[in-house]
């Protein structure tokens, strides 16, 4: 958990036993923030889930030996956060989407378009970094409120409503920045804290954050005043 708060570099792991293909894809998704590793069966890919995280893993579902939904169940019990992407053949459609239903965060049927692959591990990457963020927010706070000496922020941060942020990919860097507010005097600008106690409030209104979240991230804020 803590690896992924602190790396920048979102680690992708494919599985591919077709060579060409699995090359064509490291060679597509590769990006500055991505670091790509390629495998041509299930067992390597089992093997480098063991030895390190991964915060995407996109495998083919039919592979000698291992098969796509053996890696997937590894993959999901050595790293729960863990996202997958299936790819499938025709004939393999249907245990693909009972992939999905077990945990998969989407699946692709050969042959696919390779802007549809390229879109797919975007969307993913997008809401990984979602997840890293709303961690890090709700790790902040709960080290506020120790430090202050309170209770009642953990009672608020151990809501169901808190555990499902993640879910809901509501956290992004925007949620993050308004608990940020370090002027090096131990105190803070209160038009900021007041900027960005009515962003919250606009969130609330538009039903991006329910009450509960709304009181307990504007009680935070106060706490800079």
């Amino acid at each position: 958990m803590a690896d992924q708060q602190t790396r920048s570099t979102l680690r992708i792991l494919i599985a591919e036993d077709e060579k060409n293909i699995g090359d064509l894809l490291s060679e597509l998704l590769d990006k500055e923030d991505r670091e790509i590793t390629l495998v041509q069966n299930g067992l390597e890919a089992i093997g480098k889930l063991k030895d390190r995280p991964y915060d995407l893993l996109i495998t083919d579902l039919m592979m000698p030996e291992v098969d796509g939904m053996e890696v997937l169940h590894e993959a999901k019990k050595l790293h729960p956060d863990i996202m997958v992407i299936i790819i499938t053949g025709y004939a393999s459609l249907e245990t693909a989407i009972q992939a999905v239903k077990e945990g998969a965060y989407d699946y692709l049927r050969k042959p696919f378009r390779l802007e549809e692959l390229k879109i797919s591990v975007d969307n993913a990457c997008e809401k990984i970094r979602l997840q890293q963020e709303n961690r890090r927010l709700i790790q902040y706070v709960k080290t506020f409120a120790k430090q202050g000496g309170k209770d009642v922020s953990d009672e608020a941060l151990d809501s169901s409503d808190m555990k499902n942020v993640n879910q809901k990919a509501l956290f992004g860097p925007e949620w993050f920045s308004p608990f940020i507010l370090d002027h090096g005097n131990g105190g803070s600008d209160k038009e900021e804290v007041l900027s960005q106690l009515e962003r919250l409030a606009r969130l609330k209104a538009q039903g991006a954050i329910t009450e509960q979240e709304f009181s307990t991230l504007k009680r935070k804020l106060f706490d800079h005043i």
